[in-house]
Formats: C-alpha cells, structure tokens, sequence
C-alpha cells in the first residue's frame, strides 16, 4: 500500500525552522499527533516536560548535533530526543542541519532498541525514508536548503510494509 505524506512548517525560531511530516489523510502532523498521546495528567509528565525543555532549547540555539542521539542508520540524519538516560519518551527527527529539523512522532521506549519497538518501529522508518528520499532531491536539485528553509518539492510516497 502507498503512503502520501509532505513537509510542513510547524514553528520558525531566530536560528531553527521546525518542520513536520502530515500524513495524507491525517488532520494533524505527527509532531501534534506525538503530544496529542501524553495529555497533561498522564504518567508520562515528567518526561514529555523533559522532552518540551529540550524543544526549548534547540529553539533557542538551533539544531546543533550534540542536541540529538542517532538513531537511524549512520549518516542519516535521524535522531531521537531527549537524549537523558531514564527517560521513558521518545520523539524522533530528521536533522538537516543547525537551522532545520523535521519531526516524526514517537512513544513510550518499551524495547531495549527501537528495532525491538513495534511502537516505535514505523515512526523511525519513515524518517529514514524521509532522509534518502530528501538526499536524493538535493542531489537532482529539486529540493534545496536555504537557510532555515527546505525549498522544493516535499510530497512525497513510500510503499508501506503491512
């Protein structure tokens, strides 16, 4: 089965862009759709607060590599905040550079590794996805980073595994 999904603008900041991917059909990006599954009252407070400080702070200082654990594969971009040990949430992103960063959604850590997460699995496959589907258009000239913009054509589809 295809899936259609694009690259928002979610929040522009003095030194970062936030961007998010929508899925088609979806009303929310997957940045409001990870919030959306830790309500304020939830056990999971301390943590998303944790996660909301860290969001914080690369908005004020820009995506800077040392913000992020890698996640993906290597060279990809993709990466996991917060990086604190014990943290129980994580929320993953597309690191493009200091200036952009595209989320994906996230959960709750159940698996020693996200690979042994059936939660956490697809949001980190489409990122990875995302990263060679975005490299790949840099290199044809279609997509091209100004700045804190991604500037081209940022539809895009995938054949999703059942």
């Amino acid at each position: 089965m295809k899936q259609h999904y694009y690259i928002d603008l979610v929040e522009e900041y003095p030194h970062v862009n936030f961007y998010s991917i929508h899925l088609d059909g979806e009303e929310l990006s997957e940045l409001e759709r990870f919030f959306n599954k830790f309500p304020v009252g939830s056990e999971f407070d301390e943590d998303i607060d944790v996660v909301i400080s860290w969001l914080d702070n690369i908005a004020e200082r820009g995506a800077l590599e040392r913000y992020f654990r890698p996640e993906g594969h290597y060279g990809d971009g993709v990466g996991v905040i917060p990086i604190d040990i014990g943290n129980k949430v994580r929320l993953y992103c597309l690191r493009l550079s200091d200036k952009i960063l595209v989320f994906g959604n996230g959960g709750v850590k159940d698996a020693p590794t996200w690979e042994e997460s059936e939660e956490l699995v697809p949001y980190v496959k489409l990122l990875i996805d995302t990263s060679r589907f975005i490299s790949s258009r840099i290199k044809d000239g279609t997509i091209v980073l100004v700045d804190k913009e991604i500037v081209g054509n940022l539809n895009f589809s995938r054949d999703e595994k059942e």
